[in-house]
């Protein structure tokens, strides 16, 4: 990925780390940081509702939505680049909507849109409702200049990834570095794709049926508020962002990763938002044709069909899950992994171990990252072979994950799933497990 969304965490991880929140772990240190992503992302779908023109109350309560999905209470606390994203695509949409129409207020939107982009290259996908945010209003005087201006800020703060990869010789393929074109090759031709939406079984239909469990509801709403936005011009960019999101969701069969959806919740909220905006709309033109004596009686009406609805749409699957997702300690499994390996695997033993847990670890004695190593490297980085030409018999430890088993299937972890093989269970915490591998003679 674009190294913007790292940079990120890490000039601010060490804030809540050096306090001792998140109890003294890099990944509940990060978690606070993300919080202020998330808490920068309710406050922009309130103002970007606002710049809408959907009234105060309603705006208000797409918030709301926002923060009690379960979608978004189980995806909008993991430590993503995509939440790391979302607030600056937002900022994005803001200042392009801005009804200045500002030449500056343009430009810092190519500058935001570039900044998401380089802290999670999925949101690009959104360029295009940007633009039509932007372009689809009444002419205005300046609308070359702003587009100009847009495209090329953008496009210059854009092109800082290649030129970082071109000044560390690592922009074309050669031998004895990684190079952005390999990765690229990697991201859109070689990597494992999910299948098609309609194939039963396929990743990518579970996936879906994944979202689908935690918010049914919102998903369901917000794709057919997205269908009303279509008829008010101001808000038919928020139909375009939807659409942007599922094309690649319901025609591709790439690799479709599990937090792509962060990237449109808050544009299915907006969607909805919107869509009550239209309805209450329709309501006070009811409450205007009749007598006056009648207007607070329609209004009352109209707003207890609207929380009715909300209400039905959200309690029956919200309550139980909300409950769990707040009250629940989701991390004892891995923490106890974590502290048991802390306290018996010597520092000197090579361990494998998924990426969720190899910072605290490498923090925690083993300074060589060729001892602590995450997972997919014994594989998908040849450096490994380097450091252990021996293969998997130079692996003492595994670290086995809920997602570790499917890894190996997925990713063709050949060296990691021979390792394994050769291993039995010595400490079990529930979905997480410890493995030592044994000493095979030839």
């Amino acid at each position: 990925h674009p190294p913007l969304g790292w940079i990120q965490l890490g000039a601010l991880a060490w804030i809540p780390y050096n306090l001792g929140f998140g109890d003294g772990t890099f990944i509940g240190a990060t978690r606070y940081v993300i919080t202020v992503y998330f808490v920068a992302t309710a406050l922009l779908v309130f103002l970007l509702a606002r710049r809408l023109r959907i009234r105060r109350p309603l705006a208000a309560l797409a918030v709301v939505i926002l923060v009690l999905s379960p979608l978004s209470l189980t995806l909008g606390r993991q430590v993503y680049l995509d939440n790391i994203g979302a607030p600056w695509l937002l900022l994005a949409f803001y200042l392009a909507l801005s009804p200045r129409k500002a030449l500056w207020h343009h430009i810092a939107a190519g500058a935001f849109f570039a900044i998401a982009v380089l802290s999670k290259e999925t949101l690009a996908i959104f360029g295009p409702a940007l633009l039509v945010a932007m372009l689809n209003r009444r002419s205005w005087s300046n609308r070359s200049f702003s587009v100009a201006g847009f495209l090329v800020v953008g496009g210059l703060i854009l092109s800082f990834y290649p030129l970082m990869a071109l000044l560390r010789g690592e922009l074309a393929a050669g031998p004895d570095h990684v190079s952005l074109q390999e990765a690229l090759e990697y991201q859109f031709f070689a990597r494992s794709g999910s299948g098609y939406i309609w194939e039963a079984g396929s990743d990518r239909a579970e996936l879906l049926n994944g979202w689908l469990y935690f918010d049914r509801y919102i998903i369901a709403a917000g794709c057919v508020a997205a269908v009303l936005c279509l008829f008010r011009r101001r808000t038919q960019w928020v139909a375009v962002a939807i659409l942007s999101f599922a094309i690649p969701v319901f025609i591709g069969q790439g690799y479709l990763p599990a937090m792509y959806i962060v990237g449109v919740l808050p544009y299915l909220i907006l969607a909805l938002g919107g869509a009550l905006n239209i309805l209450w709309d329709r309501v006070e033109k009811s409450a205007a044709a009749g007598p006056p004596s009648v207007k607070p009686l329609v209004r009352a009406t109209g707003a207890a069909l609207i929380a009715s609805g909300v209400v039905l749409m959200s309690v029956p699957q919200w309550f139980e899950q909300d409950r769990t997702l707040l009250t629940g300690q989701a991390n004892d499994e891995w923490r106890s992994t974590l502290n048991w390996v802390q306290e018996n695997v010597p520092r000197q033993d090579t361990v494998l171990t998924p990426y969720s847990m190899w910072q605290d670890l490498n923090s925690a004695g083993w300074d060589d990252p060729w001892r602590m190593v995450v997972t997919d490297k014994a594989d998908l980085d040849s450096r490994f072979a380097v450091e252990h030409p021996e293969g998997w018999q130079a692996i003492d430890w595994i670290i086995v994950g809920p997602i570790v088993r499917s890894n190996i299937e997925n990713l063709g972890l050949a060296t990691v799933g021979q390792a394994l093989e050769n291993a039995t269970p010595v400490a079990v915490f529930g979905e997480w497990s410890v493995y030592r591998v044994q000493d095979v003679q030839p």
